[in-house]
C-alpha cells in the first residue's frame, strides 16, 4: 500500500508539473504575439503617410492609432500574466477594430483606382502586413483560447487484481483434478493510469 500511495504522489507531482509548464510556455508565446503586433501596429501607423492624399486619411490614421493603442494594452496584459477574461475581451476588441481597418484600406485604395484621392508609391507592403497582423491575432486568440479551456484528463489510479477461482479439488475416484487452474492469467496485480488512448498500466 505503501509503495502504491508513493506511486501516486509522483505521478500527481509529474502532472502538475508538466501542466504548469505548458502553461508558463503559453504564456509567454502570447506575451511574444502580442508584442509583435504591438510592433507591427506602429509599423502600420506610420505606413498611413501613402495615403495622406486620399479623402479618407484623417479616418485611416485615426484608426491606425487606437488600434496600436489597444494591441499595446494587450501587450502589456499579456506581459504581466493578466486576467485571461481581459485578455479575450481585448482581443476580440482588437479583432473586430482591425477588419474595420482593412475595410478601409480597401475603400482608399479602391477608390484611389477612381481618381477619388491618390496612393503615393507602392502599397503591396501594407497589404502583407495587414495579412501578418491577422494571422497573429487569430493566433493569439487561440493560446488565449487554449488557456481558458484546458483539456480535460482522466488521471485517475486504478489498482487491478488478479481474478480467483475456488482452489482445484481432486476427484480420488477418477484421480484427476476437475478445475486447473486457481487464477486466470500470471501476470499478476498492476496499476492502471488514466483513461482512454492515455491509459496506460504498470504490472509488478
Amino acid at each position: 500500500m505503501a509503495l502504491l500511495t508513493k506511486t501516486f504522489a509522483a505521478f500527481g507531482l509529474l502532472l502538475t508539473a508538466l501542466s504548469a509548464s505548458a502553461g508558463a510556455d503559453t504564456y509567454q508565446h502570447i506575451d511574444q504575439l502580442a508584442n509583435r503586433i504591438s510592433n507591427q501596429t506602429r509599423q502600420l501607423t506610420h505606413e498611413s503617410r501613402h495615403y495622406r492624399h486620399t479623402p479618407e486619411y484623417r479616418h485611416l490614421v485615426s484608426d491606425t492609432r487606437e488600434i496600436h493603442r489597444l494591441a499595446e494594452h494587450i501587450h502589456e496584459i499579456a506581459h504581466h500574466h493578466g486576467s485571461l477574461d481581459h485578455l479575450a475581451s481585448d482581443l476580440s476588441e482588437l479583432d473586430s477594430k482591425f477588419h474595420h481597418l482593412e475595410s478601409v484600406f480597401d475603400r482608399i485604395e479602391g477608390n484611389a483606382r477612381y481618381g477619388h484621392g491618390h496612393v503615393h508609391g507602392s502599397t503591396s507592403h501594407v497589404r502583407r502586413l495587414l495579412n501578418e497582423i491577422e494571422q497573429n491575432i487569430h493566433h493569439l486568440q487561440d493560446d488565449v483560447r487554449s488557456l481558458r479551456t484546458p483539456h480535460q484528463h482522466d488521471h485517475s489510479i486504478r489498482v487491478e487484481r488478479p481474478a480467483f477461482y475456488p482452489s482445484p479439488r481432486y476427484d480420488r475416484s477418477g484421480g484427476r483434478y476437475d478445475a486447473v487452474s486457481r487464477q486466470r492469467g500470471s501476470r499478476g496485480r498492476g496499476i492502471t493510469i488514466g483513461g482512454g488512448s492515455s491509459r496506460f498500466t504498470i504490472r509488478f
